[in-house]
């Protein structure tokens, strides 16, 4: 008889805030970590703690003290929450499925204390091996190697590089299954031998994969009524932005998948998940145009795919659109659009290192030309960069509200890595402390941007967006 398969447990952690996304919390990070593991014949479990979503309100931490006279504010947050599963809970998981290692996911620096308040009660039950993984990880790994002393290892990059070097160094020997490997390698124009030779070498090119959302109990993932999954069609950031630090883990060349692999997937997650919500996690997804329009016309063309509605929330660059390519989009099932302006002023663009080339008017231009069209359209700005005034920000937010357009605000927090990360004089007290890395701290302070003033750009963004809605439902 063959040695019994190892086992491994990957988890998506609690998380405590005011509040969370649930449409924002599909675990695709550990989906292809698992795809990996798979990939070299182990058992994988997940352990999704924040789907279903459970909450329950907690005291608010002492080092948010300063926001609670503003909890009884109508437009502000109300109750400080943790989200997810208790240690209990978790606990129970880990003993019922006896992994021989445990994987964590770390993917912000706000919530590391949840995840290693997780790690501690593992370690307190658990003799295996417990990694950790994700973009806080890739960050941070000899602090969170130092700080967290039951963590054996942190794993740092993309996992289909990383991963495969860790498990030939610590479980050998390690030899890729290749009969799971054939049953799966189901997207046509990919070369299998040269996979599979990259595979012997412990090498895996992400773009060959999918992740394994059959792990995963799709019912837990709804929009309204409606399943939904995240994809990632590509990779990799050319852009500088100094506030942003996505390169860290991607790097900065764009990496795309092929088009008939996506389609694959696609059809892979409507078949048999009852998906008909796609969500592209992408940071670049219409950057290559040759590829996004051959992409959206075998959306298109597909007869599975047709009726099914698609997402990019992590935002398109606006700089990439033209009627031509809106009119594709709104054939394929974009019905809203999701755009990064970050501030309405182009000096300040500029002093962030935002690519632009078309200026502000095309911006506009877009903008008008969507609606025309019938796009329900987000505009996400950043509220507190180095230059910006309150003037300028109600400015902006007034015009694109006047366009018809939902804008939306995100108070600007320390990106690990990122060029203000590193050059932005901060309190040391804010910079030591990860738990000031969200934008409801409302940490960072700027000589022109108080912590009272982007409060109430905050609560002027919620009044105005919450009047907006309802006039509109009232039509």
């Amino acid at each position: 008889m063959g040695r019994a398969r190892r086992k491994v447990m990957l988890i998506q952690p609690p998380l405590e805030d005011f509040y969370t996304t649930p449409i924002r919390l599909y675990p695709l990070a550990l989906l292809y970590v698992a795809r990996v593991f798979e990939l070299f014949g182990w058992e994988v479990r997940i352990l999704d703690c924040l789907s279903p979503l459970k909450k329950r309100k907690i005291p608010l931490p002492e080092k948010l003290a300063y926001l609670r006279p503003y909890l009884h504010h109508p437009y502000f947050f109300k109750h400080y929450y943790r989200f997810g599963l208790s240690k209990e809970e978790i606990i129970e998981a880990i003993k019922k499925f006896s992994p021989d290692l445990i994987g964590l996911n770390s993917a912000f620096a706000a919530y590391y204390r949840n995840l290693e308040e997780v790690a501690q009660e593992i370690k307190k039950n658990f003799s295996g091996w417990l990694i950790v993984g994700g973009h806080q990880a890739s960050c941070f790994p000899g602090e969170i190697k130092s700080r967290t002393p039951a963590i054996d290892e942190v794993i740092t990059g993309q996992a289909e590089i990383s991963l495969p070097a860790f498990l030939k160094n610590n479980f050998p020997p390690i030899r890729p299954d290749r009969n799971f490997a054939n049953n799966f390698f189901q997207a046509e124009g990919i070369d299998r031998h040269k996979f599979f030779d990259l595979l012997e070498k412990n090498f895996i090119d992400w773009k060959t994969i999918w992740p394994a959302h059959e792990l995963i109990n799709p019912d837990f993932y709804k929009i309204g009524r409606k399943n939904y999954a995240t994809l990632q069609a590509s990779r990799g950031c050319p852009f500088r932005c100094t506030f942003c630090n996505i390169q860290i883990v991607f790097g900065h060349q764009p990496d795309y998948r092929p088009v008939n692999s996506v389609i694959e997937e696609m059809r892979f997650l409507f078949r048999q998940r009852q998906v008909e919500i796609f969500n592209f996690e992408d940071d670049n997804l219409s950057l290559d145009r040759d590829w996004f329009e051959e992409f959206l016309k075998a959306v298109i063309g597909d007869e599975d795919l047709r009726g099914t509605e698609l997402l990019a929330m992590n935002g398109l660059n606006y700089e990439t659109l033209d009627e031509r390519i809106l009119s594709l989009m709104k054939q394929a099932g974009f019905r809203k659009l999701d755009l990064p302006l970050v501030s309405g002023r182009p000096e300040i663009r500029k002093s962030l290192k935002r690519p632009e080339k078309k200026g502000s008017d095309f911006f506009w231009e877009i903008i008008r030309l969507a609606r025309r069209l019938g796009f329900a359209i987000t505009v996400y700005l950043i509220i507190g960069l180095p230059g910006q005034t309150e003037e300028e920000i109600r400015e902006t937010a007034q015009k694109l509200w006047e366009e018809g357009v939902v804008a939306t605000p995100s108070i600007f927090y320390l990106a690990p890595g990122s060029e203000l990360y590193k050059t932005l004089a901060v309190p040391e007290e804010i910079r030591s402390d990860w738990d000031m890395y969200r934008s409801t701290a409302f940490a960072i302070e700027t000589e022109n941007l108080s912590r009272e003033k982007l409060i109430n750009l905050f609560l002027y963004f919620r009044e105005k967006n919450l009047a907006r809605r309802w006039h509109a439902a009232l039509g």
